[in-house]
């Protein structure tokens, strides 16, 4: 009888500690693919802030300023260094099926930004194709290439194009609102009642869309 209750209860323990190992182990992965998705989100605030809106803006604010002098500048565009688009995280998450360490609302929240981020980056592409076939050939030429007979305006499709940019630096912000909104609930492991896609995430006030810039052109 003995026997028997040392042997029930040394399977019983060894079924206790696999599970506690598994426990162990899947929040082990789980900090690890948190701190994964935290330093790209970060990665990707400081992309699109500090270096895609500011010089956007800061960029569209002079070309604006030189025309308003009555310089006949060709239209200002933006270039990104290196890939055209940013690497697909949401392909390599999916792979490692995170579906079971968060909660659903997280899930929907990853589900929803990252394909947004992509779909974001295909317009770029789109925009960027306009800019090498239709600005590059004509920069160093003749200036006036882009504007009306009189001077007075760019041509429409160069103007509707500076308008796509301002929509893309938007865009840009909206997308770090929400990435600040994910990176800050994954950070303080949080079970969010409702998704960053319906927190306020409006940019009205941020200082980087405060210049005096035209919304005149359109697509």
């Amino acid at each position: 009888m003995i026997e028997t209750l040392i042997v029930v209860f040394g399977v019983f323990t060894g079924l206790q500690v696999n599970k506690w190992h598994e426990a162990r182990t899947a929040e082990q992965r789980r900090d690890q693919i948190v701190q994964a998705l935290a330093t790209d989100l970060a990665d990707s605030i400081y992309v699109m802030e500090e270096k895609q809106a500011f010089e956007i803006n800061w960029g569209l604010a002079a070309w604006e300023a030189a025309f308003e002098r009555g310089e006949h500048s060709p239209p200002y565009y933006y270039r990104i260094e290196g890939a055209d688009t940013a690497p697909d995280t949401w392909d390599v998450l999916q792979q490692m099926e995170i579906a079971g360490l968060f909660d659903p609302v997280t899930i929907f929240d990853l589900s929803y930004y990252y394909p947004e981020l992509e779909g974001v980056g295909q317009k770029y592409v789109r925009y960027v194709i306009f800019v090498e076939n239709e600005i590059l050939p004509y920069e160093s030429s003749d200036p006036l290439h882009f504007y009306t007979e009189d001077g007075s305006a760019l041509k429409p499709r160069y103007a509707a194009k500076m308008d796509r940019l301002r929509k893309f630096r938007g865009e840009v912000m909206r997308l770090t609102g929400w990435a600040n909104c994910l990176q800050g609930r994954l950070e303080a492991d949080v079970r969010p009642e409702k998704s960053c896609v319906r927190e306020d995430l409006t940019i009205r006030g941020n200082p980087l869309l405060a210049l005096p810039i035209s919304d005149e052109a359109s697509e």
